[in-house]
């Protein structure tokens, strides 16, 4: 009898560190892990970032966040840089929302010429008037059949010289875009070459849903 009970005391005792193994009993587990949020993005200026890969619903792709970053970071990332982030998942309220980042890791010194959407333009646009360019690289009969408000016409096959004059501060925001995606592309990889650190291509004004402005 005493026999029986040693084993069953034995296999309770087993069982009861099988359970907590499973549980993961004081150790760093996912749970953890929810009091971070993960996501790429391009330094536009400052403290200021697009999000441009994401998994988390707080911060969608195409979104822009303000971050602090920590004291003890040996070089605080560039303008135009593209980086990992990792940062506390309470996120302050506030347009854009605001964050403390926790890590950073350099994926590319400059991200390069990144396709957007209007929506995100517009938002980059309100976010940072006095640093963003939007450029219209449509020819000049395009563009005064009717552009984005705001928008300057500068068109594609005399852009190279254009640009510099226009925007003669090479990590301003430039935004571009044409009729159907393909002389932004084109554009973006002009002014990539000319030495631009933050390079937007918002495609096609036929995807634009905004008003749509007249001289």
């Amino acid at each position: 009898m005493k026999t029986r009970l040693r084993y069953i005391l034995v296999a309770l005792v087993i069982l009861s560190l099988f359970a907590t193994a499973c549980s993961g009993g004081g150790t760093t587990g996912p749970d953890d892990e929810s009091d971070t949020l993960q996501f790429e993005g391009i330094l536009l200026l400052e403290s200021s970032i697009l999000v441009t890969e994401s998994k988390a619903d707080q911060l969608p792709k195409g979104q822009l966040i303000s971050l602090s970053f920590p004291d003890g970071m040996e070089e605080p990332p560039a303008v135009g840089s593209l980086y990992s982030y990792e940062i506390e998942s309470a996120l302050r309220e506030s347009w854009p929302v605001q964050g403390t980042a926790i890590k950073a890791e350099e994926i590319r010194a400059l991200a390069g010429h990144t396709v957007i959407s209007f929506d995100t333009a517009e938002m980059i646009v309100d976010h940072l008037p006095e640093n963003t360019h939007l450029i219209d690289v449509r020819t000049i009969e395009e563009y005064q059949g009717g552009h984005v408000s705001g928008a300057l016409n500068l068109p594609l096959d005399g852009i190279e010289e254009a640009i510099l004059t226009a925007v003669p501060e090479k990590s301003d925001v430039v935004i571009v875009y044409c009729r159907s995606g393909n002389r932004s592309a084109q554009a973006s990889k002009i002014l990539e070459d000319l030495g631009y650190k933050v390079i937007l291509d918002a495609g096609g004004i036929n995807d634009y849903k905004g008003e749509i402005a007249k001289p």
